[in-house]
């Protein structure tokens, strides 16, 4: 292990541990308690409908979807004093079928006590949330609103395995882990592999209570007894590792955001012999690119009186890749506030997310036009290089924008609840297909397993099809049940 590595776990380690598991998330119902187990199981469900007005002049302007949202069974508990424990898995709409995610498992992880860094020190080990970003860390079943925001498709980073080592001291606290960057349910695959800098994660701040712990957050604290807040900054860095016929980077085939997904990234997947052919690197080639993210998060919730409360929320992100044939940046906002009556919650969000000029320029991945073509310009059909004429600048520079009013019912808490937003996408791209008609950037459809996103590359391969900046106002509302 190197030094500086090592040294950050034991500065960590010496703070102590918070809690191992928040007992307020998903806190479950207890199966098994005696001296040597404990074990609570817990679920949720999520009902969805949507209906969408989009400008489209092959199908309807008006849409309208329902889907089975969540439908996720988790375990957690304690064995002997030896480790806590977690185990999550989906059953819903979440993961897209594919060659590394066919399985459903969201966390798997134990949270051991390891004495000589610290009295109450606390490594984690297995598959979990990346610590980084208060929106991607929020647990889905206690969000104010149907969906994360616009700033999240920059700032995601989803699940992976790895380890960690998380630590507090008075309201300090923080966390530093390393892992794959190949993102969750990576099958064995014992290829040949040159390796870079490790997937890097650190979390730090303040938290005088409004978090339970840096991996498991509340949207919102239905039992607010006092007046809390949390504060922290976000580091990533990873040299990317070359692994069989890609990288790590390469392969991440779920949770992608928007730098790391090669619709959006031209640059991710080229190599010497494939810079510019219009060809993806292949097992020698591919060049590996240093990512890195810096953001800062925070919270502050007031208590008005017993039936009464405010809570502001913000959060901004900024994340870059780069390898010698480019350099790509993303940056990221979210500012949202809930105020809070009786069984009712109102909530208002701004997000905003400006991805690079370089951006969306590709070909199914290939980036043949940013090599060859100096106005950027996108080849639809045609040799590699030419100048065609079917030609689109996307612009994908140009910030999208969203506002979201909410409102959500409480049932019964949160274990059942109903939410109704209103997220209105201000300049977000359409992919034109002119024969099915238009795709919306900002809702999460994909084409195959590669993108968490529209892949506007299906469309535009097609001569004639093209893209467009429109205002989409969409309404959503999402019915929970949970224990």
């Amino acid at each position: 292990m190197k030094p500086y590595i090592a040294g950050l776990l034991v500065a960590l380690g010496a703070l102590g541990t918070p809690q191992a598991y928040a007992q307020s998330v998903d806190p479950g119902v207890s199966v098994v308690n005696n001296d040597k187990l404990q074990l609570n199981i817990y679920g949720r469900g999520q009902m969805m409908g949507t209906v969408e007005n989009v400008p489209d002049t092959r199908a309807s302007h008006n849409r309208v979807y329902l889907f089975l949202n969540e439908a996720r069974v988790g375990f957690k508990g304690g064995y002997d004093d030896l480790f806590k424990y977690e185990l999550q898995l989906d059953f819903g709409g979440e993961s897209i079928n594919g060659s590394n995610t066919d399985m459903s498992l969201m966390d798997a992880y134990a949270d051991i006590p390891v004495k000589p860094l610290g009295e109450n020190t606390v490594v984690k080990i297995g598959q979990m949330r990346v610590p980084y970003s208060r929106e991607a860390l929020t647990d889905t079943g206690y969000m104010e609103f149907t969906n994360r925001s616009v700033a999240n498709m920059a700032a995601f980073q989803g699940r992976d395995y790895g380890l960690a080592i998380m630590g507090t001291k008075g309201n300090l606290t923080g966390t530093i882990g390393t892992f794959t960057g190949g993102g969750r349910n990576v099958p064995q695959r014992y290829l040949p592999e040159n390796i870079g800098v490790p997937y890097m994660v650190a979390r730090v701040g303040y938290n005088d209570g409004a978090d339970d712990d840096i991996y498991h957050v509340m949207g919102i604290d239905r039992d607010l007894k006092r007046d809390t807040k949390a504060f922290y900054i976000n580091a990533i860095y990873m040299q990317d590792t070359r692994i069989g016929h890609s990288t790590a980077l390469g392969v991440h085939t779920i949770d992608d955001n928007v730098l790391i997904d090669s619709n959006f990234n031209p640059y991710l997947k080229q190599g010497d012999a494939t810079a510019g052919t219009g060809t993806l690197c292949s097992a020698v080639t591919c060049e590996r690119g240093n990512l890195f993210f810096i953001g800062t998060d925070g919270v502050i919730r007031h208590r008005i009186d017993e039936s009464h409360s405010l809570q502001l929320e913000y959060e901004g992100n900024w994340g870059g890749y780069q390898n010698r044939f480019g350099v790509l940046h993303v940056a990221s906002g979210r500012a949202q506030g809930e105020y809070t009556s009786g069984a009712f919650e109102i909530g208002l969000r701004y997000g905003i997310l400006s991805m690079d000029d370089k951006a969306g320029f590709t070909a199914n991945g290939n980036a043949a036009a940013p090599f060859n073509n100096t106005s950027f310009s996108r080849l639809i059909g045609g040799a590699a290089g030419a100048k065609g004429a079917y030609q689109y600048n996307a612009n994908m520079g140009q910030a999208i924008h969203e506002i979201t009013p909410s409102i959500t019912w409480h049932i019964r808490g949160h274990n059942m609840k109903v939410v109704a937003s209103l997220p209105i996408f201000l300049d977000a791209p359409l992919w034109i297909d002119n024969a099915d008609g238009a795709y919306v950037f900002t809702d999460p459809t994909p084409s195959g397993a590669a993108t968490l996103y529209t892949a506007q590359d299906s469309v535009l391969a097609t001569p004639g099809n093209n893209t467009v900046r429109r205002t989409i106002p969409e309404g959503r509302m999402m019915f929970q049940f949970m224990f």
